[in-house]
C-alpha cells in the first residue's frame, strides 16, 4: 500500500484537512440541496421543535406505579395490563398549536417518559447532579434543546429539565421500585446463579461492555401497524373475546393464553380510551377557538380520534393518525429504542390513492402531513444513565423505509414513497431516519429522489441492498419456516438491522462489545491496563503471530459468551416483571398463539443479536504487529508495548481535548519512527488483502462464537455489527493501540468504515475492502462515507452517487450511508454552535443535530476522510 507519511500535528489525507491559511482564504461549500417546509405551519412547528427544551415527564410512571400497587395479587399479565391501562387513560392530553397529527407520550414537545420498573437508581443520581466516577468518560452533547438556561420552577436532570413539583412523586416511585425493578432483580439473580459473575463484573469495570443499559433495553423491531390501520383495535378485542369463549384451560399453558388474551383486551381498551381523551380535548379546544380554520382542523381531529385506532381508518389522514397512535402506545409499554415505522409508504398508499381519486386529498396536503409527522417523531425523547446517553447520542433510531418489492417480487415504488423522501428533504429532522431498499427493479425516479434527499447532508436515506436482505432472512429463518413473501416485506428496525414488517421479535437489548479493550487485555497478559484488573489468566509469550491470534480468540470468545449469558439472565427476569403486552398486540401471531412477544409469540424469533465496536482498529493493529514484529522483525513486541504504554510520546486526547487523530500534541520524539511505521502498515479500506483478510478472519471468529450460543428464546444468537456512538466512549477508555491511534481517541466508526485518514486509495478501494466481508451471515453491517458537496453536484453528481451505490451492491455490499458536508463547515459549527442549531449530520446508523453531539463524536466526524469524487 502507498506510504501514508502521516503528520500527526496536522494529519493530511487527500486534500484534507486544509491548512489554517486555506481556511482563512476559502469559505466552506454549502450543501447543494437546501429546502424548507412547504407550508407556514410546517415552518412554525419546526422552529418550535428547535427551540423546545428537553423535558423529563414522570406522569405515566407515577400513574403506572399507583395502579401496580393496587393490583398486587393479580396474575402478572393482568397486573401489567391494568397498570398500563390506568396510566395511559389518565395521562394529560396535550394538543400542540397548529399541529394536525396529534398525541404524544408526555406533556412536552420534547419530552421523555420514565420507566422506573426497569431501572430506578439513576434518577436520584440525576436529581442530585451527583458525579459518577466514570461520568468523565461518557461525554454528552449539551447544545440545542439540551442547553440549560435558567428555568423558573425547573430542576436540571442531566440533559433534561423537570418541574420541581414532579420531584417528590418521582422519588416516591423510585423508592417503591428499589429492589423490585428489572435491574435490581437481575443483579440479585446474577449474583446468586451466574457462574461467571466475577468475570462479568470485571468486564463491566474494564468497559469491555458498557455500563448497565437495562433502562433502555427494549426495541429494534417493526410493528404490524396494519392491524391498527386496516382492522382497528376493536377487532383485536373481539378476537380475544372469541378465543377466551372457545378455550377451555385444561393445562397451565392454555390457562396462560387465556390470561394473555384478557390482558390484551385491557391494553387495547386503554389505547382506545386514550385516543378518545384526545378527541374530547380537541372538541374542548374547538369550542373556544376563534379562528375558523383552526376550529375546523380541531373538529376533524376529534372525529378521527373518536374513530381510530378503534376502527379501521377511512382516510389517509385517519390512517396516519392511527399509525402514529399505535407507535407511541407501544413506546409507552417499555423503554424502547429502534421502534421503527418501516414501510409506511406501502401501508398508507391505498388510503392515499383512494383519497386522491375521490378528491378528498391533494398531493400537497399529503406532503404537509408527512412533513409534520417527522416533527412528531423528532419530538420523542428518552431518559437513560449518562453512559447510554453517550453511547447513543440520545437517538431513538426510528427508521422509515421506501423502495423494495411487493409479496410477488415486483417493484413496489409508489407516489407516497416519493412524498416521504420529499418530506425528508424539506422537513429535515433527525427522526425518523430514512432508508431505501435498492434492488435491480427500483425505479430511477425513486433513486434520484433518494439522491436528492442525500444531498441535503442530513445523512439519510441510508441505502440497503434489498436482495442481500432477503437472502439473509431466507437463510437465517429457514428452520422457522419463513416464506418468501415474508422475507420480501423487509424493513429496518433501528439503525441498520434488517427486520421483517410486523411479524418478528426484536432485539431486546443494546449489547455492545469493546473489541479494542479486548485487544488491550490480550497484549497485557490478561490485564486491563487502565484499571489493573486481571480479566484473563496469564497468556504467556507470543513467539509467533499464531500464538497471538490464538490468545485473541480465547479472550474474545470468553467475554462474548459471558455477555450473551448475562443478557439471557436479564431477560429471564424481564419476563417476570415487564412482559410486553401492547408491544405484542402489534406483532403478528402473538394474539393468535396467546403468547407475548417475550415468550416466542412472534412468527419469527431468531432475531437476537450481539453488537460490537472497534474491529477495524483491531484488524489494523494485528496487521501492523504481524508485519513489523513477526515478518520484517523490525521491532519486538516488547518495544511496541512500551510505545503503547507511553502513548507514542503524545499527550492523551483527554489532555488535548481533541478526540480524533487531528491536532494531537507530541511531547517527545522517542517513539516517532516506530509510530510512523505503525501508521504506514497496511490499513483496512485500501483494497489490500494483507489486512482485509485479517479483518474477515476476525469477523469469522466473532460470527462463529455468536452462533455457538442460545438466546433466551431458545434459538441461536445472530451476529450483527453497528457502532451508533459507542466508538466515542469506548475510545476514551482505551489506551494507544498498534494501529497508531493515540490514547483516548475515538475508535473507528461503523463497521466497514476506514479509520479516518487511512483510506488513501479512494472510495472504490474502500468499497472493495468492504465487500470481502460476507454480509449475508450477519443481521447488519455498516459503512459510513463522507463526500464533499462538490463531488455529487448537479444532476450528473446525483447519477454518480446512484452508480456508486449500485456498483457496491452488485458486488455484494449490504449498506452504505453518506455525510455530504464540507468539514470546514463542521469546524465552524464547533466554534459557533449558535449559528448551526438545525445542522444535521450522519453519525452511524442515525442522524443527529450537530450541536447535540458530544465533542468526541464531533471530532471523529470531522476527521473522517472526505472524498472529493465518487470515483466514477
Amino acid at each position: 500500500m502507498p506510504n501514508l507519511d502521516l503528520n500527526l500535528e496536522n494529519l493530511s489525507t487527500l486534500k484534507w484537512p486544509p491548512t489554517s491559511k486555506e481556511l482563512e482564504e476559502e469559505g466552506f461549500i454549502q450543501r447543494e440541496i437546501s429546502k424548507e417546509p412547504t407550508t407556514q405551519r410546517g415552518k412554525k412547528i419546526k422552529q418550535r421543535l428547535l427551540e423546545a427544551r428537553c423535558m423529563l415527564d414522570p406522569e405515566f410512571s407515577i400513574l403506572y406505579t399507583e395502579e401496580w400497587k393496587k393490583s398486587e395479587g393479580e396474575p402478572l399479565l393482568i397486573r401489567r395490563a391494568r397498570s398500563y391501562k390506568y396510566a395511559i387513560e389518565n395521562i394529560t392530553p396535550v394538543i400542540l398549536p397548529d399541529e394536525l397529527i396529534t398525541m404524544q407520550k408526555t406533556r412536552y414537545m420534547r419530552g421523555a417518559p420514565v420507566y422506573v420498573q426497569y431501572s430506578q437508581k439513576f434518577y436520584p443520581h440525576m436529581i442530585s447532579n451527583a458525579e459518577h466516577p466514570d461520568d468523565d468518560v461518557y461525554d454528552v452533547g449539551m447544545g440545542g434543546g439540551r442547553k440549560h438556561e435558567d428555568g423558573k420552577g425547573l430542576i436540571q436532570m442531566g440533559i433534561f429539565g423537570m418541574k420541581e413539583e414532579d420531584t417528590a412523586p418521582l422519588m416516591d416511585c423510585c423508592k417503591y421500585w428499589d429492589g423490585k425493578c428489572i435491574e435490581d432483580e437481575s443483579l440479585k439473580f446474577l449474583k446468586e446463579t451466574m457462574p461467571e459473575y466475577d468475570d462479568l463484573d470485571n468486564a463491566f469495570k474494564a468497559v469491555l461492555y458498557p455500563p448497565s443499559v437495562i433502562s433502555i433495553m427494549e426495541g429494534r423491531w417493526v410493528p404490524a401497524y396494519d392491524i391498527a390501520v386496516e382492522k382497528g383495535l376493536e377487532s383485536v378485542i373481539e378476537e380475544c373475546k372469541k378465543n377466551i369463549k372457545n378455550t377451555l384451560p385444561t393445562t397451565r399453558e392454555i390457562a396462560e393464553k387465556v390470561i394473555f388474551w384478557r390482558a390484551t383486551i385491557l391494553v387495547c381498551e386503554g389505547v382506545i380510551n386514550w385516543a378518545k381523551n384526545y378527541a374530547n380535548k380537541a372538541l374542548d379546544m374547538a369550542s373556544k377557538e376563534s379562528d375558523s380554520q383552526r376550529k375546523k382542523e380541531l373538529l376533524k381531529m376529534a372525529e378521527a380520534l373518536n374513530h381510530v385506532p378503534a376502527k379501521p381508518a377511512r382516510t389517509f389522514y385517519e390512517g396516519l393518525q392511527a399509525a402514529w397512535t399505535s407507535h407511541i402506545a407501544i413506546a409507552l409499554d417499555g423503554p424502547i429504542v429502534g421502534l421503527s415505522p418501516g414501510r409506511w409508504g406501502q401501508l398508507l398508499y391505498p388510503l392515499y390513492k383512494k383519497d386522491l381519486e375521490e378528491g378528498k386529498l391533494t398531493r400537497g396536503e399529503a406532503l404537509e402531513l408527512m412533513e409534520l409527522i417527522r416533527v412528531k417523531f423528532s419530538s420523542e425523547e428518552y431518559v437513560s444513565p449518562r453512559s447510554w446517553e453517550a453511547l447513543a447520542s440520545g437517538n431513538l433510531f426510528q427508521h422509515m423505509v421506501v423502495g423494495g418489492v411487493d409479496s410477488n417480487g415486483k417493484c413496489s415504488d409508489n407516489e407516497l414513497e416519493e412524498i416521504i423522501l420529499e418530506a425528508g428533504t424539506s422537513m429535515q429532522t433527525i427522526q425518523p431516519t430514512l432508508g431505501i431498499m435498492f434492488n435491480s427493479k427500483t425505479s430511477n425516479k425513486l433513486l434520484m429522489k433518494a439522491a436528492e434527499c442525500t444531498k441535503t447532508g442530513s445523512g439519510y436515506p441510508a441505502w440497503f441492498n434489498n436482495e442481500k436482505c432477503i437472502e439473509h432472512l431466507l437463510q437465517n429463518h429457514r428452520e422457522e419456516g419463513i416464506t418468501i413473501e415474508d422475507a420480501r416485506d423487509v424493513a429496518i428496525g433501528g439503525c441498520v438491522e434488517m427486520q421483517m414488517q410486523g411479524n418478528c421479535h426484536g432485539i431486546c437489548h443494546p449489547a455492545f462489545f469493546n473489541e479494542v479493550k479486548c485487544l488491550e487485555i490480550v497484549l497485557n497478559d490478561g490485564i486491563d491496563p487502565r484499571t489493573g484488573i486481571r480479566c484473563f489468566e496469564s497468556l504467556g509469550k507470543f513467539h509467533t503471530f499464531q500464538d497471538l491470534w490464538n490468545a485473541w480468540c480465547r479472550v474474545e470468545e470468553k467475554y462474548l459468551k459471558v455477555y450473551m449469558h448475562y443478557w439471557n439472565y436479564v431477560l429471564a427476569v424481564h419476563r417476570e416483571i415487564n412482559p410486553l403486552i401492547m408491544g405484542s398486540v402489534l406483532v403478528k401471531d402473538c394474539v393468535k398463539k396467546g403468547k407475548p412477544l417475550d415468550s416466542n409469540g412472534a412468527r419469527y424469533n431468531k432475531t437476537v443479536t450481539l453488537l460490537n465496536s472497534g474491529m477495524v482498529n483491531v484488524a489494523n493493529s494485528l496487521a501492523a504487529i504481524k508485519r513489523l514484529v513477526y515478518e520484517d522483525k523490525k521491532y519486538s513486541l516488547a518495544e511496541i508495548k512500551e510505545a503503547l504504554q507511553n502513548n507514542f510520546g503524545f499527550e492523551s486526547a483527554d489532555t488535548t481535548g481533541n478526540f480524533s487523530m487531528l491536532e494531537q500534541n507530541r511531547i517527545t520524539d522517542t517513539y516517532k519512527k516506530l509510530h510512523r511505521d505503525l501508521l504506514n502498515s497496511p490499513k483496512f479500506g485500501n483494497d489490500d488483502d494483507y489486512v482485509d483478510d485479517l479483518f474477515v478472519k476476525l469477523w469469522d471468529h466473532y460470527n462463529t462464537t455468536c452462533l455457538s450460543e442460545t438466546t433466551y428464546l431458545g434459538l441461536q444468537w445472530i451476529p450483527a455489527a453497528l457502532s451508533i456512538s459507542a466508538h466515542g466512549p469506548f475510545g476514551r477508555v482505551c489506551g494507544a493501540t498498534p494501529d497508531g491511534r493515540v490514547s483516548g481517541v475515538s475508535l473507528t466508526d461503523g463497521i466497514l468504515s476506514a479509520t479516518p485518514g487511512t483510506d488513501v486509495n479512494g472510495p472504490i478501494a474502500l468499497l472493495n475492502s468492504g465487500i470481502k466481508l460476507d454480509s449475508v451471515k450477519m443481521r447488519s453491517v455498516q459503512l459510513n462515507m463522507k463526500l464533499h458537496p462538490d463531488a455529487i453536484k448537479n444532476l450528473d453528481g446525483s447519477k454518480k452517487l446512484v452508480d456508486l451505490v449500485r456498483t457496491y451492491f452488485e458486488q455484494g455490499g449490504y449498506h452504505i450511508q453518506f455525510n455530504i458536508v464540507d468539514s470546514k463547515m463542521l469546524r465552524d459549527a464547533q466554534k459557533n454552535p449558535d449559528n448551526y442549531r438545525d445542522l444535521i449530520v450522519r453519525v452511524a446508523g442515525f442522524s443527529a443535530y450537530w450541536v447535540e453531539l458530544a465533542k468526541p463524536i464531533q471530532d471523529e466526524i470531522i476527521a473522517r476522510t472526505e472524498y472529493n469524487s465518487t470515483g466514477f
